[in-house]
């Protein structure tokens, strides 16, 4: 079999300051260039894209800097994202779980309780439901009621060598992709590690279900990986950097 490319696709983004994304130390005014992404994993044979971001629309409406449509990304690397069969969902919040529509032919794949989660009774609190657009939980459940979700318990293969790792910590069941690739491997965190700032100074956001099973999150991810460079941050625009440009807005890891 053929060694997976894993690409980085940016298509928004913000400034932040570090405090904002830091819990426990608001005053922390250190600046983040923030990025918006997605991931896609292929060897040629199987393709897998991991988060489906959000619209344009929802963009200007949470305030972020709209960079260009997910699809001119996908273009970029001749992936046809209407051709795509398994999408995995990291985890339910606006900007990881939206956009269902560009990938009409897909399986979405979501640990069991996130979705029991997000459709659940907490969500009627301020701290969880600012972080979801509830017509994207909406579409989510009509997918499943197509057939078109598959739950995971844990840990699962998903196509041959690519592993989803159930973490929990930022949401109740946010998940990481564990990917082979020719120079090591790669592990797609997402949101289970917001920037590198977190994960040095362990220190989770501010959005949180659970603590301890973040903090043990940061302590697996990196049993994982081959390297720090090799954990695809959820918003940090110095995974861009560290590997190699093949487009704008295009970064490659192989």
């Amino acid at each position: 079999m053929a060694p997976y490319k894993v690409y980085i696709l940016k298509y928004a983004r913000r400034d932040v300051m570090y405090g904002e994304l830091k819990l426990g130390d608001i005053h922390d005014t250190t600046m983040l260039d923030m990025g918006y992404f997605m991931w896609v994993i292929t060897n040629g044979e199987h393709t897998a894209v991991v988060d489906t971001g959000f619209t344009e629309e929802l963009c200007k409406k949470r305030k972020r800097q709209w960079i260009c449509d997910p699809r001119v990304r996908f273009d970029a690397i001749k992936i046809d994202p209407a051709q795509v069969q398994h999408v995995i969902l990291s985890h339910m919040h606006w900007d990881h779980a939206g956009n269902y529509e560009l990938f009409p032919k897909a399986t979405f794949y979501v640990q069991d309780d996130e979705m029991a989660f997000w459709t659940g009774r907490y969500v009627k609190y301020n701290h969880f439901r600012g972080a979801m657009e509830p017509e994207d939980v909406c579409k989510l459940v009509r997918l499943n009621y197509d057939g078109r979700v598959q739950f995971v318990n844990g840990q699962e293969e998903v196509l041959p060598g690519i592993r989803l790792h159930r973490l929990g910590g930022h949401t109740k069941g946010i998940q990481v992709t564990e990917v082979p690739t020719a120079s090591g491997t790669v592990v797609v965190a997402s949101d289970a590690v917001h920037s590198y700032n977190n994960l040095r100074d362990q220190r989770p956001t501010p959005i949180i279900h659970n603590a301890p099973e973040y903090l043990e999150g940061y302590d697996r991810i990196k049993r994982l990986a081959k390297q720090e460079s090799y954990i695809l941050a959820g918003h940090d625009n110095r995974q861009m950097k560290n590997h190699r440009e093949v487009a704008e807005g295009v970064a490659v890891v192989e």
